[in-house]
């Protein structure tokens, strides 16, 4: 990538894409340069997100997700062999068959009746191996794969495709995509993100912290949005998938990582865990770090997170 001094920004806004609002930032010698390389990125989005969607039948991820088809794409068979791998990594605190998990939890929000600590921990036994295994390449089928949910590390692994189609222009000198708080910057020069406070998700409100951010991923897990009520009991929409029980002990969870996917799946990740267990989970990676926020109201972060 180039690293000129390059004065032309080029920003735009598409929504929805994602399912969300993606901002795209490019910084380009000219105007006519930053165009391509933004329909290059919404272009890629687009067409990874007919592939890989759970809610259009026709994508490809639906069809072998339901058994339709045997075999799944390669976009498909890359992000189960990442999503398998962080399963076992994690040792079950990112589960891709969580999805089951949650449809219980919205039958409890529709019934307003809350389900026991029990029945939900039965329920997560169910979930022990995951219904699929990889073996050089290809995927086999070992179970009902129709409540299989990737969004927790799809979203980021697109943001990542789509970008590294323009890293290589040598006129472009910087990326930034900006995918409902997921995000990935390339370039020489730093930028600063703002971290949501998830007691106040409100726009025009002061960041709970701020990061300096280049050449990586973050991303963010929060219950701020999306909370999930039970008979006047507001619940964290973010499960345990070892217990089945909406996370109590962290607030938010923010990650950074070389790319987005990886910072998608490790936010999940530290999110989950308990947070000395969180920490120690991060600090044997050197290139990542994190910040998370507990119900304390406390703050943590792993060695590596720039302050």
């Amino acid at each position: 990538m180039d690293e000129r001094p390059l004065a032309q920004v080029h920003a735009s806004v598409h929504e929805p894409l994602l399912g969300t609002r993606v901002s795209i930032r490019l910084r380009a010698t000219n105007p006519a340069t930053a165009a391509v390389a933004e329909r290059q990125i919404v272009a890629e989005i687009e067409r990874l997100e007919a592939v890989l969607s759970a809610y259009r039948p026709d994508s490809g991820w639906s069809r072998w997700r339901s058994g339709k088809v045997e075999h799944p794409g390669s976009e498909v068979t890359a992000l189960l062999t990442l999503a398998a791998r962080w399963h076992v990594q994690s040792g079950g605190a990112f589960h891709p068959s969580a999805g089951l998990l949650r449809e219980r939890w919205l039958r409890a929000v529709a019934e307003q009746i809350e389900p026991s600590r029990a029945e939900m921990a039965d329920l997560a036994t169910t979930l022990s191996t995951l219904p699929y295994v990889v073996d050089d390449g290809v995927v086999e089928r070992r179970g009902d794969c129709s409540r299989l949910d990737l969004h927790a590390i799809a979203k980021g692994w697109i943001i990542d495709r789509a970008v590294s189609l323009v890293v290589g222009m040598p006129e472009i000198g910087e990326v930034l995509v900006n995918a409902g708080g997921d995000l990935l910057h390339r370039g020489p020069h730093a930028i600063t993100v703002g971290i949501e406070d998830p007691r106040r998700p409100f726009d025009n409100v002061p960041p709970l912290t701020s990061v300096s951010l280049r050449d990586a991923g973050l991303a963010s897990s929060s219950g701020a949005r999306r909370p999930m009520i039970v008979a006047g009991t507001r619940h964290n929409h973010v499960l345990d998938p070892r217990t089945g029980w909406p996370v109590e002990h962290v607030l938010a969870a923010t990650a950074i990582a070389p790319d987005a996917a990886t910072a998608d799946v490790l936010a999940t990740i530290v999110g989950v865990l308990p947070i000395n267990e969180g920490l120690r989970f991060v600090e044997t990676r050197p290139d990542v770090a994190c910040h998370l926020l507990a119900s304390d109201a406390t703050q943590h972060t792993s060695t590596h997170w720039p302050h």
